[in-house]
């Protein structure tokens, strides 16, 4: 017997075995995790927003139990003890935790777009792909002074949660260029994407795998040349995305999906 249009053989599953692997699967797509950080005691209460989405919006009861995670790996099994309109009291059951995604660390610094959804959209994005640590990049030509800090983390949260992780990215408050180059780690790769025509080396081809890396996005009108002989005589290598010119955010995302990608191939 073959699997259809394939020429391969099919595997047969026992009917035991099928549902299990359909109700795993099942359980894990329909999954709702909800986010407490620092959890310390076997009880306590949800946070205020967490609580109105668990008792208002999916109209959880006594005695349910809820996916919980802390942003720091850890998983927790709990139980609704006790609710009313605003509040929700759990008694946690089960822990576990989970072991660093990956072998290296993932910074990036990214000058914050003109319009401010196109830099969420790369927060959200770069949180569901991997990334450790996001610092919004204060440039000459940054076209965006301030960042409401708050909104970011909600949204980092938000992308944590929907994609079943358990790591929150750190979010750095908004860092002027010249210090993001000094605070960058020693011994770490350090990369800025640069638009000039004669750069010509590919972070793909560059970056060493399961290294930590650093990677430097400049605004709309690209880093000036004094930021680039900063950066370069601080140890940064200049490397281009592809033949394509990319905006902020798409450079951005593109950076973290190849470093995501190199480091699944190791695996």
């Amino acid at each position: 017997m073959t699997k259809r249009g394939t020429g391969l053989p099919a595997i047969e599953i026992p009917e035991h075995q099928n549902l299990i692997i359909s109700t795993t699967f099942s359980y894990i797509c329909c999954m709702q995790l909800f986010y407490v950080p620092a959890i310390t005691t076997a009880t306590l209460h949800l946070p205020e927003e967490e609580a109105r989405h668990a008792i208002q919006v999916l109209r959880k009861r006594t005695g349910d139990v809820l996916d919980i995670v802390d942003g720091r790996g850890g998983w927790f099994q709990a139980t609704i003890t006790a609710i009313d309109k605003r509040s929700c009291a759990i008694r946690v059951e089960q822990t576990r935790q989970e072991a660093y995604r990956a072998p290296s660390r993932l910074v990036m610094a990214v000058s914050p777009t003109k319009n401010n959804e196109r830099f969420e959209w790369f927060l959200e994005k770069a949180t569901e792909i991997g990334v450790d640590e996001i610092i919004p990049l204060q440039c000459a030509r940054t076209e965006r002074p301030r960042i409401r800090a708050n909104r970011y983390e909600k949204v980092l949260v938000s992308a944590m949660k929907q994609s079943l992780q358990a790591w929150l990215p750190r979010l750095h408050p908004l860092t002027p260029f010249s210090a993001a180059v000094a605070a960058t780690t020693a011994g770490a790769q350090k990369y800025l994407g640069w638009c000039d025509e004669s750069v010509n080396t590919p972070l793909i081809h560059n970056y060493q795998l399961a290294s930590d890396v650093c990677i430097f996005i400049g605004p709309e009108g690209d880093f000036t040349a004094a930021e680039v002989d900063l950066a370069t005589t601080a140890g940064f290598q200049a490397v281009t995305l592809g033949p394509n010119r990319l905006r902020t955010e798409t450079a951005a995302l593109t950076a973290t999906q190849m470093i995501a990608f190199l480091n699944q191939l190791k695996k």
